[in-house]
């Protein structure tokens, strides 16, 4: 299984740089505001990057630390928790009274 851990490792990594690179080019170049990977995915396209990086990385660490058969609860608890730091951590939904 580790292969497979490995897989949701390299695929989470690479979505998180893409979405901080799509993230800084929206933020800091003009009019390319439509890259915002939080306008386009928005909350569940962040949770899905996160899931698959936590995913891999719990599963992996379980492997590696001789869990065995619990690697894959590992795994999953490792998605919620990198799930729940996202929406802990995410940009907040601006509202009116904000921007006034």
């Amino acid at each position: 299984m580790i292969p497979v851990y490995a897989v949701f490792v390299a695929v989470g990594f690479l979505a998180l740089l893409t979405w901080v690179f799509l993230a800084l080019t929206a933020g800091s170049v003009a009019g390319k505001e439509s890259l915002d990977p939080e306008q386009r995915y928005g909350p569940r396209g962040r949770y899905l990057v996160a899931g698959l990086l936590g995913f891999g990385l719990g599963g992996m660490s379980a492997s590696f630390g001789g869990w065995g058969g619990t690697a894959l609860v590992a795994a999953i608890g490792g998605a919620a928790l990198m799930v729940g730091g996202a929406s802990f951590l995410g940009v907040d939904e601006e509202t009116d009274e904000d921007s006034a």
